[in-house]
């Protein structure tokens, strides 16, 4: 299902039952903050915040936040019922990115119905939460679509890149080594020019967001993956000020420039990040100078809280590692029956399924997922399990860690890279200011492969499971309501 907008997303949300109105004053200063790491806490609905202390009479009055902060809800975002389980989206995911679905250009929509432009422009007329009392300000860019394109390929990247509120048109714009907005950075630099332009997307179909904070291919645009995700197009208008595009149906956009020369830098943090910590101090950053702003009537700002796990980004992040790394490993190996970017260590922990049909399969796993495009954020820590293992229980994956491993023979080390926010290793000791070099750990969780079969064991290698047998429990499950057990 392709949802027009973001109002159509949240009556979607309301008619399941999985929305909240917030009707309360609440403050934008650290409250909205709390009440929202409850709802994470909780697994609790999605949240509108209606009634925001200082904002009653903004151009932006509403808050929106937490709709893809469960795989039910992120099953809803993309079309299937709300009970399919983490599995299953994962794959549907996997089949949809392989068919491309491209955008189209339209003369307009509603978010041209509104315009601020030059001095009239105001970021402060947006509810943006402080939403750590660490923090060092009001951070606008938490779950939105930053739009790049590179000057000499025409290729077009959204991302989700973090911002922190400077001034009533100027914020900061995060670009880490790496990223495809450092590509296209680097591009313009290289250039000679000055500033970069840039678009902001705030608010609209849920696959905005999904997508934008994914780790897509290099030279892959963004608005294809999110048109197959919602098999329809993404219906675009042009920007007022700069050359890019953006949702017709969208909330809110932001247009302007980023200054790209060092001395044009302002101190931007500190964030609490996606690894559930503060990793460095407040430091220079480019400064995007926003010249215009587009809206819909009564728009409603779409963020997000950041921190440790399980948040929203977290359970996003989860279906996209886990859907792309996959479809990878299946590019290059057989025998892969599933993966799991758990998002309860915002996705360190990458949980792989095998078939276990040959010598040496682990071992490919493991490397190959450490030769992925963005491993560096993603598996320091890869557990190899077998098919009986149901990689959504951790509860089950545990079980197969503590009987199934051998820590001598079992454990394997790699030397690699982790990404920015791991505080395992200090920021003095980090390269080029954005990766550490460390060591990654492949735990074989799987029934080791090399022992000979065993009389005593029915003639198997590794001794069965004490559970029933399926005959038995599909007889079970098929009179479960006869029992009259709840």
């Amino acid at each position: 299902m392709a949802y027009r907008d973001l109002n159509e997303w949240i009556e979607t949300l309301e008619k399941e039952g999985e929305l909240r109105r917030v009707r309360a004053k609440v403050d934008w200063n650290l409250e909205i903050g709390g009440i929202v790491q409850e709802v994470f806490n909780k697994k609790g609905p999605a949240l509108l915040f209606e009634n925001i202390k200082d904002y009653e009479n903004a151009f932006c009055k509403k808050l929106f936040t937490a709709s893809l902060s469960t795989y039910p809800r992120i099953a809803l975002a993309l079309g299937l019922p709300k009970d399919t389980p983490a599995k299953e989206i994962i794959k549907v995911y996997m089949g949809r990115v392989e068919k491309l679905v491209k955008p189209v250009i339209v003369d307009s929509g509603p978010v041209k119905q509104n315009k601020l432009m030059g001095e009239k422009v105001n970021l402060l007329g947006i509810p943006v939460p402080k939403w750590h009392h660490l923090d060092g300000g009001r951070f606008i860019g938490t779950c939105d679509g930053v739009v790049t394109k590179d000057p000499e390929t025409g290729w077009v990247n959204i991302g989700l890149y973090r911002r922190q509120i400077h001034d009533r048109n100027h914020t900061g714009l995060v670009i880490v080594h790496g990223q495809h907005i450092w590509r296209h950075w680097r591009t313009y630099k290289k250039l000679g020019r000055k500033t970069m332009p840039v678009a902001v997307v705030n608010g609209w179909d849920p696959v905005l967001p999904l997508v934008a904070c994914s780790s897509q291919p290099p030279e892959v645009c963004e608005y294809d993956i999110m048109g197959a995700l919602r098999q329809k197009p993404v219906e675009l208008v042009k920007c007022e000020t700069v050359d890019l595009e953006v949702p017709a149906n969208a909330q809110i956009v932001y247009e302007g420039e980023v200054g790209l020369d060092l001395e044009t830098f302002k101190m931007e943090g500190e964030f609490g990040e996606y690894a559930g910590y503060y990793q460095r101090k407040a430091s220079p950053k480019p400064v995007f100078t926003v010249n215009c702003i587009t809206y819909r009537n009564d728009p409603i700002f779409q963020g997000t809280l950041e921190g440790v796990p399980i948040n929203e980004d977290h359970m996003m992040e989860s279906i996209n590692f886990s859907a792309l790394i996959w479809n990878f490993l299946n590019s290059q190996m057989i025998g892969v029956k599933g993966v799991n970017a758990d998002p309860s260590t915002a996705w360190a922990n990458l949980v792989v399924q095998l078939d276990n049909s040959y010598v040496g399969q682990v071992f490919q796993a493991a490397s190959l997922v450490w030769g992925y495009d963005k491993s560096n954020f993603v598996a320091k820590n890869v557990i190899a399990v077998d098919e009986d293992i149901d990689i959504f229980d951790l509860g089950k994956v545990l079980w197969a860690w503590a009987y199934r491993v051998d820590p001598k023979r079992d454990y394997h080390y790699f030397p690699g890279l982790y990404g920015a926010s791991d505080p395992v290793i200090q920021a003095k000791d980090r390269i080029g200011g954005t990766s550490y070099l460390g060591t990654k750990v492949l735990i074989d969780a799987t029934k080791w492969i090399g022992h000979p079969r065993d009389p005593e064991l029915w003639n198997e290698k590794f001794p069965p499971s004490a559970y029933p047998d399926e005959e038995t429990m599909k007889l079970v499950r098929k009179r479960w309501e006869e029992y009259g057990i709840k």
